[in-house]
């Protein structure tokens, strides 16, 4: 992939990843607020935990294209 493309990829990624955690921190105000739980919130433990793993493969997307943004081009033209 070329470097526009990983520069592309690293700022859709980190901006999603921008998103999702202020939705979160928003959510963990609100529970705080009115004395609830994030399992009522979101519906149920289980997507309590695809919350969490939406996060963790935001994080890990963020930190790949980062790193594949400054490594050199291996592929002969």
């Amino acid at each position: 992939m070329h470097r526009k493309g990983f520069i592309v990829l690293f700022l859709l990624s980190f901006s999603s990843l921008l998103i999702s955690l202020k939705l979160f921190w928003n959510m963990g105000i609100f529970v705080d607020a009115y004395h609830t739980s994030p399992d009522v919130v979101n519906g149920g433990e289980f997507w309590l935990r695809m919350d969490w793993l939406r996060l963790l493969l935001l994080f890990i997307l963020t930190v790949i294209t980062g790193i594949g943004m400054f490594q050199k081009g291996t592929h002969s033209k």
